[in-house]
């Protein structure tokens, strides 16, 4: 039978009560019959049995060894381990109200008061006894607690085995339990007639036929029918001894008879009194607390007209409180009045609605509980950090009788709140468990209210839930994985996640010990990036190190990403196979590095002499990689010079290995005169150096040089003295159209070899020769002499800003061996009136040189007459003498000064040089015109600072004519010339002057021209 177990625990102490019945008159001399009839309610005399075992979190099973009874203890029901004790034929605190039959032993159950996290299980074997088989009185077994006051609270049937008489319920608590069913037999056969407990079993049913749907009936009726051959003779007892028939009363819609008339309209059983049909009570559960339910209103009506009563704690119509008293009309609705909280007792009240009409009185009863108590609850799992999501469960508890209503909670941080008869005001409503939200703290508020309306405080548990472990991106590791002394460690990392990080130094974030630095603590947010730094002395010793990024999530778990590190504060010794020394032949040199903790990176070395080094990156400065054995090259002097690195950067010390290896044959591999010289030549052949220098006014400069092979530089004519020739010792140099021997020089090698050097000059000069009958500016094409020190194979080239002239149409002509120059004929020009510079470009083969000789010449424009705002020279005289005669011979000779004067505005000055003015003076063949003529020579002027001038705007300027020996006797004309562009265009002077210029007399003289007739007079004579 689907019946309901009902379990009982029994709370407190009381006596033992007796139970009086009355039996039939035919019965009460029947010993057997009395006999049998006891043995309902006093059971067997067994012995009381118990089974007792230690029962922890995970759970566990007790077992009665007659097979009568076990009980589970699901795991996760008990926080810690319990010793479970289950008892039966034991006697309670409490008394079994007489409506009830026992159909099982009273169980106790230990450590009274234990409550469990989740329900426990109780399986029983229950007495069939006088039950018809899946009757009502079967189905109504159920399991209840006996609590210490007597009264009885039901226990949650998990399943019924009407076939096995067995059946399993939920235990929650512990307390004495017993199977009770309920007593209609004894009604129905006239051995229970005391009201009192008649109208009580008439309650027990009306309860169990509205639980019709639990035994798969559609209604009542159906309920009933299938049991009317039981309810039938219990409905007639109850009109017998109440008068009236309370179980037709409570379903005035119902068809008990099954004749098609409601209850209402044909009672099963008429009753002799009044029938009193409660419709409705207003509020079966009250209370005094303020806020709560304060009052109820019953709706009820009566089957015939009379007078009434209500009254409270009344055991029949004649006892008791009157609350309400009046007359009633037939099927017509009554409302009670307000019964106030305050006049009822704790607890379940039973309220009696009494009606007597033409003498025989009818009764129902309504009951109301009054709880004043505020219901409980229990938030499971409680609050804390947890690192899975949560499913949060809100147990209610309500131990004032009325039970629970409603449970709200919040989670956004507002109180929950009720309003009127337990309706949600803020928060939500707990139907189910809640799932804690992800990655937040989240406070749950809670606050419960009961059917009577009295509302709990607010309870709260925190929880903190982060299933997301952080997960660290190493960006960067600076310098590099390998760390020596004074270095920071600089780790770039981010979190894909915000929390709190620490670095430390260890293989893990638990075992790890703390560092110290720049960021090695603190919060980071999602994704941002963040730069650490460590002090290498904070590893401490050398060696392998290990750096671990840890990031903490919300509850302390953390994701991590390590970073392995060498530290190294030593440096790689290197050392070579073979020792310093003078060896016949090539050596193979091999190097060695060791280095203990990072390990040797690379070697570098140097054979020029410097020492190899590395920058401040580690990168090769100077010297080259070392990739194996060096096999020495033959007859040289060697000087290899090393150095190591390690991975970590420490640097070794230098190692120097010096070598003379074999035969060594000394030479000059450069030999330069800077200031002078345009290019050398160096003939291995004929042991020359050839110097091809400018025209110079200086004697004698200064050389630097390079040499190989070589241990030292001797002058030759000091031999056997070995006077030594060192670097910036200077040399004569003389500008000559022929090779001009100016010294010779003796290299010796450290192997005592010797080599003999002649070193030569020669002029350098470049030509243009053309007709004379024009300026060089205008003209389009020239012969061109070039004089210097060319192989045959030369090649020449001319350029300018005016276009670019390769010379093909050339002649070379030797004159002997010490000198050669080439005539190049009909060399096109660019013509232009202002002039412009020629460079000289020279591809020749080894050993001449290839170069390029800046303003190497220029075609000179003239421009007297054009104004000076256009470049010309405004003023300008050849001043003194104007006239001179020179003697010359076998020797070099020079002329007397010859003074100039120049005007120009805002540039010249009688005692301030200005460098933008260059003057020059030249001699030419007596009477031609210096302007066109090609056969005029030229000589540089300075400047004279002097007083004695006729205005001091003027500036003057001095110069001398150089003769070479030997130079021809003849007569020659002289003039001054002045340049403002560098020499680009000429404005010639005579002695009369050219422009116009403010005289020391004050006058103004008129606009001058240069005259060709008015020059000074040159005589050379021997």
């Amino acid at each position: 039978m689907n019946s309901k177990l009902l379990v009982v625990l029994l709370l407190g102490l009381s006596s033992y009560n007796c139970i009086g019945f009355l039996l039939p008159k035919d019965k009460q001399n029947q010993s057997s019959f009395l006999q049998s009839f006891l043995g309902i309610f006093m059971g067997s005399s067994a012995n009381v049995r118990s089974v007792s075992a230690e029962v922890g979190p995970s759970g566990g099973t007790l077992s009665a060894s007659d097979g009568s009874f076990s009980f589970e203890i699901p795991a996760g029901a008990l926080s810690e381990t319990k010793v479970i004790t289950v008892s039966k034929n034991v006697t309670p605190n409490g008394s079994i109200p007489t409506e009830y039959g026992s159909s099982s032993p009273v169980f106790k159950f230990e450590p009274e008061g234990l409550k469990f996290l989740k329900p426990a299980y109780l399986t029983i074997n229950y007495e069939q006894g006088r039950m018809p088989e899946t009757g009502i009185e079967e189905r109504s077994v159920g399991m209840y607690y006996v609590k210490d006051d007597s009264t009885l609270e039901k226990m949650k049937k998990v399943s019924v085995d009407y076939a096995a008489n067995t059946m399993k319920v939920e235990v929650v608590h512990f307390s004495f339990g017993v199977a009770l069913n309920i007593q209609i037999w004894l009604v129905s056969s006239g051995i229970i007639t005391n009201p009192n407990p008649v109208s009580n079993i008439a309650d027990r049913v009306i309860e169990e036929l509205a639980n019709y749907a639990d035994y798969g009936y559609a209604s009542p009726s159906e309920y009933f029918q299938a049991n009317a051959g039981i309810l039938g003779p219990f409905l007639a007892e109850l009109v017998d001894v109440l008068g009236t028939d309370p179980v037709t009363a409570a379903f005035p819609n119902a068809d008990f008879d099954g004749d098609g008339a409601p209850n209402f309209e044909d009672p099963m059983v008429p009753s002799l009194g009044p029938v009193i049909t409660v419709n409705s009570i207003s509020a079966p559960y009250v209370s005094t607390v303020s806020g709560s339910i304060l009052a109820t209103e019953i709706q009820w009506r009566s089957s015939k007209t009379g007078t009434y009563s209500i009254r409270k704690n009344a055991a029949d119509c004649n006892s008791g409180t009157a609350l309400y008293s009046g007359s009633v009309t037939a099927n017509v609705n009554q409302i009670s009045g307000t019964i106030l909280a305050s006049s009822l007792n704790l607890g379940t009240n039973a309220l009696r609605i009494c009606v007597t009409s033409s003498g025989v009185t009818g009764f129902g009863v309504a009951n109301v509980t009054r709880d004043d108590t505020a219901p409980g609850v229990t938030i499971l799992p409680s609050g804390g950090n947890y690192g899975a999501i949560q499913s949060v469960v809100m147990n209610c508890s309500d131990t004032g009788g009325a039970g629970c209503s409603k449970v709200i909670y919040t989670t956004n941080g507002t109180t929950p709140s009720f309003g009127a008869n337990c309706s949600v005001g803020v928060g939500t409503e707990y139907t189910a468990s809640v799932p804690t939200p992800n990655q937040t703290s989240t406070t749950f508020k809670v606050r419960t209210c009961d059917r009577a309306g009295n509302q709990s405080v607010v309870f709260s548990e925190s929880y903190t839930v982060d299933t997301v472990v952080p997960t660290i991106t190493i960006n960067s590791v600076l310098p590099s994985t390998y760390l020596k002394n004074d270095q920071v460690a600089t780790i770039s990392w981010k979190s894909d996640k915000a929390g709190n990080y620490h670095l430390k130094l260890g293989a893990t974030c638990a075992s790890g010990s703390a560092l110290s630095g720049t960021n090695v603590t603190g919060t980071v947010a999602a994704n941002e990036t963040v730069v650490s730094e460590i002090p290498v002395a904070s590893f401490g010793s050398e060696g392998n190190k290990t750096v671990v990024v840890c990031v903490a999530n919300l509850v302390g778990t953390n994701g991590s990403s390590s970073v392995n590190y060498t530290v190294d504060h030593s440096s790689p010794v290197i050392t070579a196979s073979v020792d310093n020394g003078t060896y016949t032949g090539p050596q193979t040199l091999t190097i060695s590095c060791e280095d203990l903790y990072s390990g040797c990176h690379e070697v570098i070395y140097t054979v020029n002499g410097t020492s190899p080094s590395f920058d401040a990156n580690g990168s090769i400065q100077n010297g080259q990689l070392y990739t194996g054995s060096i096999i020495t090259p033959n007859n040289a002097v060697l000087q290899y010079r090393f150095l190591a690195k390690d991975h970590a950067g420490n640097v070794s010390t230098e190692l120097v290995r010096n070598f003379t290896i074999g035969e060594l044959i000394p030479r000059f591999t450069s030999f330069d005169v800077p200031g002078v010289a345009i290019a050398t030549t160096i003939d291995e052949t004929a042991k020359t150096i050839t110097i091809l220098v400018n025209k110079t006014t200086t004697s004698e400069y200064n050389v630097t040089y390079t040499v190989e092979n070589a241990s030292s530089v001797i002058l030759t004519n000091s031999l056997p003295s070995q006077i030594p020739f060192q670097q910036n010792d200077s040399i004569p140099v003389i500008w000559d159209y022929t090779r001009k021997l100016v010294n010779e020089l003796t290299l010796m090698s450290p192997t005592g070899n010797s080599v003999n050097y002649k070193i030569f000059t020669i002029g350098f000069d470049l030509r243009i020769n053309t007709p004379p009958t024009s300026t060089f500016s205008t003209k389009t094409s020239a012969n061109i002499q070039i004089n210097g020190w060319f192989s045959e194979n030369v090649k020449f080239r001319i350029e300018s800003i005016h276009g670019n002239v390769d010379l093909t149409q050339c002649v070379r002509m030797p004159y002997g061996e010490e000198i050669q120059y080439h005539i190049c004929h009909n060399i096109s020009l660019f013509p232009n009136p202002n002039g412009y510079y020629l460079d000289f470009v020279v591809t020749d083969v080894a050993p001449y040189k290839s170069y390029k000789v800046q303003k190497a010449t220029k075609l000179i424009g003239t421009k007297n007459g054009v104004g000076f705002e256009n470049g010309e020279i405004p003023y300008c005289i050849l001043h003194y003498p104007t006239s001179m005669n020179v003697q010359v011979g076998a020797t070099a000779t020079e002329s007397n000064w010859i003074y100039s004067r120049v005007y120009y505005p805002n540039v010249t000055n009688n005692l301030i040089d200005n460098t933008l003015i260059s003057g020059e003076i030249g001699y030419g063949p007596q009477g031609t015109d210096p302007r066109t003529n090609e056969g005029w020579r030229y000589f540089a002027m300075t400047f004279n600072p002097t007083t004695l001038i006729d205005n001091p705007n003027n500036s003057e300027y001095a110069g001398k004519f150089k003769f070479q020996p030997y130079t021809s006797v003849n007569t020659y004309s002289y003039v001054a010339r002045f340049s403002i562009d560098g020499g680009l265009n000429y404005t010639y002077c005579d002695t009369n002057g050219n422009g116009s210029d403010y005289f020391t007399y004050g006058q103004i003289y008129p606009e001058l021209q240069f005259s060709p007739n008015l020059l000074g007079t040159l005589n050379l004579t021997n």
